[in-house]
């Protein structure tokens, strides 16, 4: 009778299980008073003992249904809340003639309704489950390692010091309440560092009964004669202990592992119902418009104890929020305990052997459990699910956002083709949810300069005999003009002579028998005196050309007037070009000469004393140029933005900056197609975005995005506009704080085609860097520092912009003609999109960045 009494499951012992945050160890077998000998099993384990164990068999399956959900619940989960935020905008249904605001009750889309926030809570439990129990598993495996070691310390040196020391810190730790106790240590640990904080404090905090037990497990089996024995063969103290004592208390710390588990289960709930859940959250400002200051806190990551404490204050108005994970936290302490209990009664009645644990198919077993618990592991947290969205990126996309980009009427500065491109990634960002940033109703802000072009296509030629072209050269590829002092309309043709300087501080004394009169000079850039082709012009000079470098701006026509009171257009005009260097080589190579000897043989023997030379040439030189009066244009830079939701974080905005335009080659505007430069760039930033649109993807910064107009003129405005905090004071964010400014900046350019390295500019931010260098691993990207990286610099930028990095593929320095199509590389466009997006997830979503 008294074991009918003992196996019968009372109502007060479920309860008594589910409400006790701490094991009860004194009913399990082998606990037994110091002095008494541990009772043994009355025989081998039969198949009726377990299937007639109703606790064991319903622990097994609700373990094994709770391990299901961790493994697979992710994957069946309708949204994924790690990077998903607000689903749910409050909004006034006109069908419905009512305001919507979540949460929302449970309907055919949300099967358990929706939070506060408008997440769906079937997501959270299906993704909370992981990471609650996951923790659970790792703090229960810590406080049974921290209990078995110190137990059987203290057990095994009875009356010693260490038996003291261990005693005296368990009754320190006990003289608190568990609950409080754990909760003073997590925020002494800063709760927002997470899981690690959470393992430590419940573990230091937790092991003290498991000790107490092991430690009067050990008090008992030290002194049974075969104890003696093992020491009298020469085992030493922990060679007895482990092959002697261990063995007979395994079974035991088999069930506590289980009971603990739901321990562990139970103080995680009770420690959300006051606020205290994995990671903190982040704070949220709820205020309305004249109402009182509300500042809520918001979970960073789905986790049944946050569910607890964000839905516990509807339990009144709207019990279905936080029902489901009370529910859920029930069925998994129920479940631990039961199965706690049911292999209590089964090692009670049977005897149950540790042999097995010792034999080599363990091996497989502990391999099969590690890869499994790596595999959870891998994909806990948010980092694995940022990498899953950078997995959708669609590099086809991009090509075929580059083509439309490439097939429009031309993209030059202040040009028809210009705005249309503007107005296109305008209504692309409407349609991907980005709201103006500019002005509240506006994503163009124009910059308002003075520009003149070429009424007809400029033109320079080596002339020959007959007064015909030998050689044309291109408007922007092999030559551009320059309207800088008296730099503007003309057409000459006359012949050229080589000018060339040993020093720049020549006074206009110097230049005394200096004959320039019907002649066109040639000089090297940054080799003459600044004020040179003025007295070049007196001197009776009909041109003017500058041998420029061979970058990709080097000989780019200067068409604005970039300052108020600058020396443009000087009256007289003549026409001043600037060429690259393989084109002078070839007028100098007429009379056997070559750059690097103009320069030093002939200067060196030619100088005079005044600090100058010529040198006549045999070419004849052909240059016109005809512009427009300058006109007052407004180049629009497109510019649209995404709130961020974090309290904290929310007032650091992100720049993502791109350029989209450039100088036309033909008068009326038509530029080269500009494929790799910029259209690239441009359509790789909408995939970005149509994909955050597609996955739901919250941002906890506020993320601006800016395709920039104007970029390639001498000023292009945009350090001014980064650098001014009244053009972002109209954002709207979460932030408590009132001013919003740039803290990072990531620039692209460049980045469809080109080699098989991304170059990183060696001034970008540490941080960035070694967030680049991390995701571009994972995608097999070669990363190396380079200055060779796009023109725009963090230098002369204001001190908040903090964090700036700017990339690009290395080489593929073409002439813009050849910046076509066909040279864009679909497999970079896919590896980098994918490394971007991760990055810039990474960055809108983590605080440390």
């Amino acid at each position: 009778m008294s074991d009918d009494k003992d196996n019968n499951l009372t109502l007060g012992d479920v309860l008594g299980k589910l409400l006790s945050p701490r094991s009860k160890l004194d009913n399990v077998p082998g606990f037994v008073p110091a002095g008494e000998a541990p009772a043994a099993g009355t025989g081998r384990i039969r198949r009726k003992d377990v299937l007639g164990n109703f606790p064991l068999m319903l622990g097994i399956i609700l373990v094994l249904g709770l391990l299901a959900v961790v493994v697979f619940g992710p994957v069946i989960a309708p949204q994924n809340p790690y990077i998903a935020g607000q689903h749910i905008v409050p909004h006034f249904d006109h069908e419905k003639d009512e305001f919507i605001r979540p949460p929302l009750e449970p309907s055919e889309e949300f099967i358990f309704g929706t939070d506060q926030w408008g997440t769906d809570i079937f997501s959270m439990l299906l993704h909370g489950a992981r990471n609650t129990l996951i923790a659970s598993a790792f703090i229960t495996m810590v406080r049974i390692i921290l209990g078995l070691t110190l137990g059987a310390i203290a057990g095994w040196n009875e009356g010693q010091t260490s038996d003291r020391l261990i005693m005296g810190l368990i009754g320190m730790i006990t003289a608190l309440p568990l609950l409080i106790s754990t909760m003073i240590l997590i925020y002494a640990l800063d709760i927002r560092r997470g899981l690690i904080v959470f393992i430590i404090a419940m573990s230091i905090m937790g092991w003290t009964e498991i000790a107490q037990y092991i430690r009067s497990e050990f008090l008992v089996l030290r002194k049974m004669p075969y104890i003696e024995g093992a020491t009298a063969t020469g085992l030493t103290g922990l060679q007895t202990a482990v092959r002697h004592i261990l063995p007979n208390v395994l079974p035991q710390l088999l069930v506590i592992t289980f009971l603990e588990m739901g321990a562990v289960l139970l103080l995680l709930g009770e420690l959300a119902f006051v606020g205290v859940y994995i990671g903190g959250g982040s704070r949220i400002d709820l205020t309305e418009p004249l109402g009182p200051t509300i500042i809520q806190t918001i979970a960073e990551i789905p986790e049944w104890g946050a569910m607890l404490a964000d839905g516990f204050r509807w339990l009144r108005s709207k019990p279905f929020v936080v029902m489901p994970p009370a529910f859920a936290f029930f069925i998994a302490v129920l479940g631990f305990n039961m199965l706690g209990e049911g292999l209590r009664r089964l090692i009670e009645k049977q005897t149950m052997s540790t042999a097995f644990l010792l034999k080599k198919r363990m091996l497989v077993v502990i391999a099969l459990m590690t890869l499994a618990v790596v595999f959870i592991m891998n994909n806990t947290g948010a980092a694995p699910w940022f990498a899953k969205v950078a997995q959708s990126f669609s590099g086809e996309q991009v090509y075929v956002t580059v083509e439309e980009l490439v097939a429009m009427d031309g993209r030059g500065n202040g040009q028809t083709g210009g705005e249309a491109t503007a107005v296109a990634i305008a209504d692309k960002f409407a349609e991907y949810g980005l709201e103006p940033a500019w002005k509240p109703s506006t994503y163009f802000y124009p910059l308002e300069t003075r520009l003149v072009q070429p009424i007809t296509q400029p033109e320079l030629a080596l002339m020959g005999d007959g007064a015909t072209a030998v050689s044309d050269y291109r408007h922007q590829l092999d030559f551009g003009f320059v309207i800088d002092g008296h730099g503007g309309n003309g057409d000459v043709t006359a012949p050229l002579t080589f000018v060339g300087f040993e020093r720049r501080d020549l006074s206009w004394a110097d230049y005394v028998g200096l004959d320039l009169q019907g002649r066109i000079v040639l000089l090297q850039e940054g080799d003459a005196p600044p004020d040179f082709p003025t007295e070049a012009l007196i001197r009776g000079a009909l041109g003017i050309i500058w041998i420029s470098g061979d970058g990709r701006d080097a000989i780019r026509s200067q068409i604005q007037l970039a300052e108020e009171d600058g020396d443009y257009l000087r009256n007289p005009n003549i026409p001043i070009f600037r060429v690259r260097p393989n084109v002078a080589e070839e007028w100098l190579a007429i009379d056997g000469l070559d750059l690097m000897t103009a320069l030093q043989v002939i200067g060196a023997s030619l100088y005079s004393k005044k600090g100058w030379y010529t040198r006549d040439l045999d070419s004849t030189i052909h240059m016109k140029v005809e512009l427009s009066a300058p006109q007052e244009t407004e180049v629009p830079s497109v510019m649209g933005y995404i709130p961020g939701t974090d309290l904290d974080l929310a007032d650091e905005l992100v720049v993502v900056y791109v350029t989209y335009d450039g100088l036309g080659i033909d008068p009326d505007g038509t530029v080269y197609p500009a494929a790799n430069h910029n259209a690239a760039g441009v359509s790789l930033m909408l995939e970005v975005l149509r994909l955050w649109q597609e996955q739901e993807v919250d941002v906890r910064r506020t993320t601006m995005f800016v395709a920039w107009g104007g970029s390639q003129l001498d000023e292009s405005g945009v350090r001014q506009w980064l650098n001014d905090p009244f053009n972002f004071r109209h954002l709207r964010s979460q932030s408590i704080r009132a001013n919003i400014s740039p803290a990072i900046l990531l620039q692209l350019d460049y980045v469809g085609a080109g080699g098989d390295t991304l170059l990183i500019h060696p001034n970008s931010d540490d941080n960035l860097q070694e967030l680049f260098a991390k995701t571009s691993a994972e995608f097999d990207i070669p990363l190396e520092t380079h200055a060779d990286t796009p023109e725009f610099t963090s230098d002369g930028l204001n001190r908040s912009v903090r964090t700036w990095a700017s990339i690009k593929w290395e080489g593929e320095d073409v002439p813009p003609t050849e910046d076509t199509l066909d040279r864009i590389d679909q497999t970079k466009l896919q590896k980098l999109g994918q490394m971007l997006t991760l990055t810039l997830t990474t960055v809108v979503r983590e605080t440390r960045y």
